[in-house]
This record gives C-alpha cells, structure tokens and sequence, in this order.
C-alpha cells in the first residue's frame, strides 16, 4: 500500500477499512480517525488511526494489504 492511496481514500469522503496483513481491519469512518503525515515530512511510512473509543494505532504501510470501502455509503 502506498501513501497515495491513502490520500485518495480519505478525499473521496466514504467510510473504509484498512486491512492488514495480521488480518486486523481498522474503521475509518471519517477523515478525522485518520492522520497522514503531511507532504512535506521526511517519512511518510505510516498512518495513524484512532478508533470510537479514542485509541490510537500507528499502522505501517507495509503491513497494510488492502483499503475497503463501506459498501452501503453513498457514491
């Protein structure tokens, strides 16, 4: 998975999961669970997303295998 990608995701505004390669999925309901470090940042290796409940998880990109989005959201 690459940082595009992710970008991509968020920009289109519909709910999705991230998949990862320990089969865990992170929900990310809305662009404010998900921090991407900003364009200018030295390592964009990474992406952190926080759950209802306020926990947070630093999530590589090498180990996140897929994005799904939410299949009842709106196109």
């Amino acid at each position: 998975m690459n940082i595009a990608q992710i970008e991509q995701a968020i920009l289109q505004g519909i709910p999705f999961s991230l998949k990862m390669a320990d089969g865990d999925e992170f929900q990310v309901p809305h662009e404010d669970f998900i921090h991407v470090p900003p364009k200018a940042a030295r390592r964009r290796s990474h992406v952190v997303v926080t759950n209802l409940e306020g926990v947070s998880s630093f999530l590589s990109l090498l180990a996140i295998t897929s994005i799904t989005f939410k299949e009842d959201a709106p196109a």
